[in-house]
């Protein structure tokens, strides 16, 4: 299932790096990469048009264009990855995120770049996710790629992760140079496509990379920072029909997205939960808000499909492939307003008050982020546990702890009166 037939045709090499170039320059954000496609038809008419620009925006936000160097060394970084730079007006560009207002002007994509152009929802959640909740979402997203659907996430431990595990594990229809495959799943990275995050998922990043699909918007090698995290969960949002929320605090990340996600117009799912479990209270608070109570995959897939039926969803492609518009014309300085109003919004970093940083290539690192410090057993075996009982030979795979040290373990934790045991062999944490 392709979401549209009308794709634009392949942009020429010469306009593809000018789109890089313009992406890449200082104060230059989506908004506004967006704005100058709009006003001046192409990327190379965008920048022979940047002293008139810079000049009649008075110096408020100074434009430093990206250097032809930086951004060929940029590619030839991604080249060495594996890693393809899908641009805006690209054929694989998908055309629900150029639908976004704020769609990232490109990004570098590996593995299966079909994925991009299939009907995809989005799953979030915890990183200390319970074991009943990354079950659940292993079932929803299994679900949801045997019926076509491709799950896209963050890479993230918790919910991510389980995710994406379940998404490579559902039956595939077809093969995956066929047309009629579907299914599948999609990563989308915080930092540069080539940099794993938690190290602990190595093996799954290898995997999304051979059977699934990984991106970023950053460049190659870059380290994820706390800032990366609020703008790469709007192309979660935005590559989706919806997102569903599985388990998520109040101060969640989580809901960054999902609030991304009703901004865009996008279907917003949630999983609800026990009131005495933290983990429960941003999927609660989203369902007092209107978010559609999510209790099975089922509720998903009948949304999905009315959405589907919405033409509407393909409407307004733009790809900004159009020959370089009369400069005399753009030259008033009037013409310069949206721009200049462009600007001051891409300043604001996504999903924060804080300006943000323009993206450098010396902010570049080959250096993986530090490792986290292991977690004490009874701590790890506390996130795992809810106040919904688990069986204990589920708290053992999902710990992938020695038996007798989850059973030692749990007997210090019932004897401290933080766990409680059940009949069939089960055990649930004890709401504080």
């Amino acid at each position: 299932m392709i979401l549209s037939n009308q794709q634009p045709s392949r942009l020429s090499q010469s306009e593809r790096l000018s789109r890089m170039r313009l992406a890449r320059s200082t104060n230059v954000g989506p908004i506004t990469f967006r704005k100058l496609l709009e006003r001046f038809g192409t990327a190379r008419a965008a920048i022979e048009q940047l002293p008139d620009i810079i000049a009649n925006t008075k110096g408020v936000r100074k434009i430093v264009l990206a250097s032809r160097d930086d951004t060929v060394a940029e590619i030839e970084q991604a080249q060495k990855c594996n890693a393809k730079p899908i641009i805006w007006g690209d054929p694989e560009y998908p055309a629900l995120l150029a639908r976004i207002e704020d769609a990232p002007p490109y990004f570098y994509a590996i593995g299966r770049l079909e994925l991009l152009t299939r009907p995809s929802i989005g799953m979030v959640g915890a990183r200390n996710a319970s074991a009943n909740g990354c079950g659940f979402a292993r079932k929803i997203s299994h679900t949801l790629c045997g019926a076509g659907y491709v799950v896209v996430s963050g890479m993230a431990r918790g919910i991510d992760g389980a995710a994406h595990e379940a998404a490579l594990q559902a039956p595939q229809i077809g093969n995956q140079n066929d047309d009629a495959a579907v299914g599948g799943t999609i990563a989308v990275l915080g930092g540069g496509v080539d940099v794993i995050y938690p190290r602990e998922h190595r093996e799954l990043y290898e995997k999304l990379c051979e059977q699934g699909c990984v991106i970023s918007e950053m460049p190659p090698g870059l380290t994820p920072q706390a800032r990366h995290f609020p703008r790469r969960n709007r192309i979660i949002s935005g590559l989706s029909y919806g997102t569903v929320v599985i388990e998520a605090g109040r101060n969640s990340g989580s809901l960054i997205t999902a609030r991304f996600a009703a901004e865009q117009g996008r279907d917003v799912f949630a999983v609800p939960g026990s009131p005495t479990d933290p983990r429960a209270a941003g999927p609660n608070s989203l369902i007092r808000d209107g978010a559609i109570l999510c209790d099975s995959a089922d509720v998903i897939l009948d949304s999905l499909r009315d959405v589907m039926q919405n033409t509407h969803l393909f409407e307004e492609f733009h790809q900004f492939n159009t020959e370089a518009r009369n400069a005399t014309t753009n030259a008033d300085p009037s013409h310069y307003d949206d721009i200049m109003q462009s600007m001051a919004r891409d300043a604001q970093d996504t999903g924060s008050k804080e300006p943000a940083e323009p993206i450098e290539i010396d902010m570049v690192s080959t250096e993986l982020p530090p490792v986290d410090t292991p977690a004490d057993p009874s701590d790890k075996i506390l996130d795992l546990l809810s106040t919904t009982p688990l069986l204990i030979d589920d708290l053992i795979r999902a710990s992938k702890l020695p038996a007798n040290s989850i059973s030692s373990v749990l007997t210090e934790l019932e004897l401290a009166g933080r766990v409680e045991r059940h009949p069939g062999n089960r055990v649930s944490r004890i709401a504080k």
